[in-house]
Parts: C-alpha cells; sequence; structure tokens
C-alpha cells in the first residue's frame, strides 16, 4: 500500500496524458475505508493474489480508463506489497511497525505532490469530474470517491512534508518506471 501520489506517479509514467477516470481509477481501490474489505478488495486475503488480479482483468473493460486504473492500482499494490513494504517490516524493529510505514509513505506521497509539475493539475482534474460517471467495481463504490478525492488533494496541499529517508525519491522514480512498463506487458498476456 504506497501512497496515492505513488499510484498517480506510476499511472502518469503509464500515460501522461490520461484522462481523469484514469487517475480516479488508480486512487479508487483507497477509498475503501474498511481494512478488512480493502484486504478484500484488493486480494490481500488471497494466497493466488497473482492469479486473482489476472481473474479481475478478464472481468473489466479494459478500454474503461476507470477499470485500467483500478487494475493499474491494483497491480502495483501487488509488487509494492511483496517489495517495498514487505522489506520495510522485516527490517522495522522498533515495535509496531505500521505507524513509521505510514509516516514514511506520507512523507514521501507529499514530497511527490509538491515536486511533480502535474499533480495540482491531475488532483484539480479528479475533483472536477463528476460522480454520477463513476460505476461501482470490485467493491468500489462511486459515493465514496468524490469526498475521498477532495479530502485527499486538501490533505496533500496543506502538508508540504518530505522527503522519506526510506522511500527515496530516487527509489520511487525507479519502482514506478519499472511497475508502469510491467504492467503494459502483463495487459499485454490478459
Amino acid at each position: 500500500m504506497p501512497s496515492l501520489m505513488i499510484h498517480l506517479l506510476t499511472a502518469y509514467k503509464y500515460n501522461p496524458n490520461s484522462a481523469a477516470t484514469f487517475w480516479i481509477g488508480n486512487i479508487a481501490p483507497d477509498s475503501v475505508s474498511e481494512r478488512e474489505e480493502k484486504d478484500k478488495t484488493h486480494f490481500r486475503d488471497r494466497a493466488d493474489r497473482p492469479n486473482a488480479l489476472r481473474k479481475l482483468a478478464c472481468t473489466l473493460n479494459l478500454y474503461d480508463d476507470f477499470s485500467k486504473g483500478i487494475l493499474l492500482h491494483l497491480f502495483l499494490d501487488y509488487y509494492w506489497d511483496s517489495y517495498p513494504m514487505h522489506n520495510f517490516i522485516e527490517t522495522y524493529k522498533e515495535g509496531n511497525w505500521f505507524p513509521a510505514y505510514r509516516h514514511e509513505i506520507a512523507l514521501a506521497g507529499c514530497w511527490l505532490f509538491h515536486h511533480t509539475r502535474w499533480s495540482k493539475t491531475v488532483w484539480d482534474q479528479m475533483i472536477a469530474y463528476p460522480m454520477l460517471k463513476y460505476e461501482n467495481v470490485n467493491g468500489i463504490v462511486k459515493g465514496d470517491i468524490t469526498d475521498f478525492v477532495k479530502r485527499n488533494a486538501r490533505w496533500h496541499a496543506e502538508n508540504k512534508i518530505g522527503p522519506s529517508s526510506v522511500f527515496t525519491p530516487d527509489f520511487i522514480e525507479e519502482f514506478t518506471s519499472k511497475v508502469a512498463v510491467d504492467f503494459k506487458n502483463w495487459l499485454k498476456t490478459v
């Protein structure tokens, strides 16, 4: 579970000229507030998570930007959970890892928001997109998305913090570039 800005950076690298629906799809899965439900919608409760992702891809209209955004979100989360987050958990020795982890991804995300030339435009596009156009997909409820987008746009704008010393800008650049390319290649196999 990387920050929303890490999701948007990956989406931007995948297609910098995307429609608002693609950006929204890339953060919409995190609008699910219940942790147990989020684990289900992200397939974290599945031993066969890559296969679950592939099956979901086969049920989605991948010409629909919102659906493709959701799929990229879940694809990125799988890789993030398997490597950066896993390594953080394994090396963290000071008690409960979760608050420290959340702090580091908040630092990374806010730094990205304030240091990418496109982020404010992307957030403004998401805010302006009419909620009525969303579809309920894979446990994501359209009514939850608009408030989620507005709340997180405001939070990013109000918090000028970072970067993370754990998830450094260089690490994030390299990681997101790799995932964007891997996603393009993976889609060809679906």
